[in-house]
């Protein structure tokens, strides 16, 4: 890929304005003492669709003021690991490849402080650069992508556009699980059929196939999760920029990610693709929510 080429820069850790859930007095501030780090990355430039992707990490940071602390279902306020979100990057005239590598020296950055670190799209070409960094830290990489759409075309205007990056992440050796898909042209199937490190759980094919530990176990304990938010029912989550019919439910994407949180290790997770509607806040305070609640129950499975 090209911007591994690219010398990744040197960043310094800035606080941003906006602090996810701002949780006032008495709880972790600081990077140093934060257990987690949040990058916004509102990159947009390969979008194919609507347009929007870039104000996402800035919705979701203004809704999670909204969220309470205290999660009831978990009895537990999460948020005293400490959670410090970086001011956002900004990407200006930057190509692709040095807009990729930009988020790169971030989460590098982040990785070696010891942070647990959540990335805000932004377009989803924004987990390539995370994936390349973590495939040099863990030998049993896996990722776990949540999609309505493969994103495992060879090219699709360009090899770094987010139609394409399960498909980079594949040409890493990384092995690869996609669940939720509705929407892929024949190459992609073809590609799937072919290749033995990704596997995807057509949207279709959940009545009667459930996702199952041993399907990620054969290939590794450290796993990534990225979630593309056009994975949930429109219905559920409507600002997305390239909307499908059917999709997870809340209830449903839990119910995985409670298993992934109590067999494998976790080492990220992303959230990309929101693209702020006016009127339809709710799925901004959705992400924020939804963000909050995988941190929770990360932590009640002990990964913290």
């Amino acid at each position: 890929m090209t911007f591994v080429n690219i010398q990744l820069e040197e960043i310094e850790i800035k606080a941003n304005a906006i602090q996810f859930l701002e949780p006032g007095e008495g709880y972790i501030k600081s990077f140093e003492e934060s257990r987690i780090a949040i990058i916004p990355a509102g990159l947009e430039q390969t979008t194919s669709y609507m347009q929007g992707t870039a104000r996402g990490p800035a919705a979701i940071l203004a809704a999670s003021s909204q969220v309470e602390l205290y999660d009831e279902e978990l009895d537990d306020e999460p948020v005293e690991l400490g959670i410090f979100t970086l001011d956002e990057l900004e990407f200006g005239d930057k190509t692709q490849e040095q807009s990729l590598a930009l988020i790169g020296s971030a989460f590098k950055t982040c990785m070696d402080a010891g942070k647990f670190t959540v990335t805000l799209g932004g377009e989803h070409s924004v987990t390539i650069p995370i994936i390349h960094d973590l495939k040099n830290r863990f030998s049993d990489l896996v990722v776990l992508s949540f999609d309505a759409h493969g994103d495992l075309r060879i090219t699709y205007h360009g090899e770094l556009s987010h139609a394409c990056v399960m498909r980079r992440i594949s040409d890493m050796d990384v092995p690869l699980y996609v669940i939720g898909v509705r929407s892929v042209c024949r190459e992609e199937v073809e590609f799937v059929r072919s290749n033995s490190k990704v596997e995807v759980l057509f949207d279709y094919q959940r009545a009667e196939r459930k996702f199952e530990v041993a399907d990620l176990l054969k290939w590794g304990k450290h796993v990534y999760v990225t979630v593309d938010l056009d994975a949930f029912d429109p219905a559920e989550m409507p600002s997305v920029g390239t909307p499908e019919p059917g999709g997870l439910r809340w209830r449903e994407f839990f119910a995985i990610f409670k298993e992934v949180c109590e067999n494998f290790k976790i080492v990220g997770f992303d959230i990309m693709e929101l693209m702020p509607r006016e009127g339809q806040e709710r799925a901004d305070f959705y992400s924020a929510k939804l963000i909050y609640k995988m941190l929770g129950y990360m932590r009640r499975a002990g990964q913290f």
